[in-house]
């Protein structure tokens, strides 16, 4: 069965993204209509509730922490993506010989060794993001590797004109995931404002 790239049809990553964005910022606006309404309670000497909302205030920053370094963690992939797509498999259509293929399998190499952008930053308490950004960073890898695999095969130029057909859908997809990622990291700062 010959190769399907995840990025020609992103859709479910897409739209994963944006219900991780939507589900962040209607827990954020939770705690802070929780906390807002514990203040206003609060300020009514009542000495149970000073204490519910300084535990109130303490789990605010708990949770805005992480919700922030999601948004920065989105906002790095999104970057890590355009590099991906304007860069590397932008390469492909550069490639003539067999000397440029053997370049681009080193330059792909060093791109996949390199550090992942979500491995910069905490995201334990905030699964949902955190599975979904490492997942599409493993489809850059598949991703890569498969073109790794094709220029180093028997037959790399027929590889090379195979890659060319399916480049433009490649390209579109990475670029749709890449926006996702940027609007999700949109969301999060306006929601924290």
């Amino acid at each position: 069965m010959p190769y399907v790239s995840p990025f020609i049809d992103p859709a479910q990553y897409i739209s994963k993204v944006n219900k991780l964005s939507t589900e962040g910022i209607t827990i954020d606006e939770w705690i802070g209509r929780i906390v807002r309404e514990a203040a206003d309670l609060s300020a009514s000497d009542f000495t149970l509730v000073s204490e519910i909302k300084k535990s109130l205030d303490e789990y605010s920053a708990t949770w805005t922490q992480p919700l922030l370094d999601s948004r920065d963690a989105a906002s790095s992939l999104a970057g890590w993506l355009n590099r991906y797509e304007q860069v590397y498999l932008d390469m492909i259509n550069m490639i003539s010989t067999e000397q440029d293929a053997k370049d681009v399998v080193t330059e792909f190499n060093a791109y996949l060794d390199g550090q992942y952008p979500t491995k910069q930053y905490d995201l334990t308490a905030v699964p949902g993001p955190k599975g979904a950004f490492e997942e599409i960073e493993g489809f850059v890898t598949e991703d890569g590797q498969h073109i790794i695999a094709v220029l180093q095969g028997a037959d790399w130029k027929q590889g090379v004109e195979e890659l060319k057909k399916t480049l433009p859908q490649v390209q579109a997809g990475v670029k749709q995931v890449r926006g996702a990622l940027a609007d999700y990291a949109t969301k999060i700062t306006a929601s924290a404002a």
